[in-house]
């Protein structure tokens, strides 16, 4: 009698993420599951460079590109938190079910045999309508046990209100 399968989910933690999150297009994101809490070092990473972030600001004259310029400060800023992360630890997250084809079904689960702990479920940036957004879930990786983490509306992570705290409040 083969028992790898039950020794392998006894053995490891598993991370099942599910995107639910219609208002996307393209409706997919990039994710990594992260060590340390990325907020802190976008926190840090945003008060190192308030000067420099509001001194672009001022200089532009054009308000349109005022709004590029703070999306292009907050996309290049988060990014910074994915160093961490080498290239196969970044992975792309799809809806469990696609739009064209309802009864298509596919799962992500990340399994590891890691130690256990916090980590967070931290996506690249991308963007509803006009608004970049992004999440940062924390999650605790514990062997022997699997969660479910769901991305949706109700738990992206505000990058524009933080940016504004550290960069244009005084």
């Amino acid at each position: 009698m083969d028992t790898q399968p039950s020794t392998w989910k006894e053995s490891t933690w598993q991370i099942r993420p599910v995107l639910n999150m219609p208002e996307l297009d393209p409706e997919a994101v990039q994710f990594a599951l992260l060590e340390s809490d990325p907020i802190k070092e976008y926190k840090t990473s945003l008060q190192q460079n308030r000067e420099r972030f509001r001194r672009e600001i001022e200089e532009e004259m054009d308000p349109s590109k005022k709004g590029m310029i703070r999306r292009i400060h907050m996309t290049v800023t988060w990014d910074r938190v994915f160093r961490t992360a080498h290239g196969d630890e970044v992975y792309l997250l799809v809806p469990s079910r696609s739009r064209k084809n309802q009864s298509l079904f596919r799962a992500t689960v990340l399994s590891s045999s890691d130690s256990n702990g916090q980590r967070w479920l931290t996506t690249k940036i991308t963007t509803i309508g006009d608004t970049p957004v992004c999440w940062c879930i924390p999650v605790q990786a514990a062997v022997g046990g699997s969660m479910l983490v769901e991305l949706r509306k109700e738990n992206v992570f505000d990058l524009q209100s933080l940016y504004r705290e550290f960069v244009e409040q005084n």
